[in-house]
């Protein structure tokens, strides 16, 4: 994006005399380095609690703003006494997914190898379950590859990519990287996974169904696989959310899936 700036009278005249001086090339070099200066000044991860806070802007959007990683971010929240809202918000966040096609954003992605239900994807594409995320995920998913191979563990190579262009007004506080995840979920009539609240709200806004990733930890108690209490307190160590009753409704399962097989 290239941004025009007006300047004139003194600002001008004490730029151009900056390059004159050799100081700087041009007067664009000079206003670089001083707009590079202003942004150290400013406190981008107040003002991005700020707009999660009190504007309704998704988690994605403030780690984009300001260029910290989650982890990180995260951490900052929660020293500000507010836990974000990953996870399962509402009980239409739960639910059994059938096999097929489901798209991740990139926060999702992150929870999925932070709390190992990367596995159960493997897992569970053998039984038909695709997972598919922006090309612009690409590079996180290769970061958390190479952090799974330094822990001793195998590739997981799970995730697929797909190029797709996202389509966002200017009051959408959504990242664009999710802005792609809810295009191309859309544009190929494909269920959406985010474990962001708020990216799920505007993917449904958008006529997109969309659920939390922890609806994965449900399809693999009905399906049979047990014991699944290891990615429940994974899952909840992120920190994801995962309400008391709906925990107890996840894991209410069991019986329900022993009495079929009875």
């Amino acid at each position: 994006m290239v941004v025009s700036v007006e300047i004139s009278g003194i600002l001008e005249e004490r730029l151009r005399r900056l390059v004159d001086l050799g100081i700087y090339a041009t007067v664009a070099e000079a206003v670089r380095e001083a707009v590079r200066d202003f942004l150290r000044k400013v406190d981008l991860k107040d003002i991005a609690f700020n707009l999660y806070v009190s504007r309704g802007a998704s988690f994605q959007y403030v780690a984009e703003f300001t260029g910290e990683t989650f982890d990180a971010l995260i951490d900052y929240f929660i020293s500000r006494g507010v836990i974000p809202l990953i996870g399962v918000s509402t009980r239409e966040d739960l639910v059994i997914l059938e096999p097929g096609p489901y798209v991740l954003d990139g926060l999702t992605v992150y929870v999925a190898y932070k709390a190992g239900l990367v596995d159960a994807m493997v897992e569970l594409r053998e039984l038909g379950y695709r997972f598919i995320a922006p090309r612009s995920v690409e590079g996180l998913v290769e970061l958390l590859e190479a952090k799974r191979l330094a822990q001793g563990l195998l590739e997981a190579g799970v995730v697929e990519f797909m190029q797709a262009k996202p389509s966002r007004a200017p009051s959408d506080l959504v990242s664009a990287q999710e802005a792609s995840a809810v295009a191309l979920a859309r544009s190929r009539g494909f269920v959406l996974l985010s474990d962001d609240s708020r990216t799920r709200g505007y993917a449904r806004s958008r006529g997109v169904r969309a659920y939390s990733l922890a609806s994965l930890i449900s399809t693999l108690w009905s399906i049979g696989r047990e014991p699944v209490e290891d990615y429940v307190y994974s899952y909840k160590s992120v920190p994801a959310l995962l309400p008391e009753e709906m925990l107890r409704s996840l894991m209410g399962l069991e019986e329900r899936v022993r009495g079929e097989r009875a």
